[in-house]
């Protein structure tokens, strides 16, 4: 439903391309673990880290898969996943030179 190529793919299925192989050698398996959560559940696993090397390859698999893009759109909630994970990294590491300076004052 979210995905034109795999919709394609399943409706066109004959004998010939019945045993046919796909080469997703662009995409990393954190990249084509996204794609496929994302097409049969139009969410992202909460577990997954978004780095900005698959914010690239999502870039390249969106036009590749022919996503309907949808609302929610995928490429926008990895955006402000990423934005989310890369805030928290930063309070984190100021929790932690606050922690380090109260530490060095004793």
């Amino acid at each position: 439903m979210r995905s034109e190529l795999y919709r394609g793919m399943f409706l066109s299925v004959t004998e010939d391309t019945s045993n046919k192989v796909t080469d997703y050698s662009e995409l990393s398996n954190k990249s084509f673990q996204i794609f496929e959560y994302w097409i049969y559940s139009n969410q992202i696993k909460n577990e997954i880290e978004i780095t900005q090397e698959i914010i690239n390859e999502i870039q390249i698999g969106i036009d590749y898969f022919q996503l309907n893009q949808t609302n929610p759109n995928l490429f926008d909630l990895l955006i402000k996943k990423f934005n989310i994970q890369n805030q928290i990294q930063i309070e984190n590491q100021n929790q932690n030179q606050k922690s380090s300076e109260k530490c060095s004052i004793f």
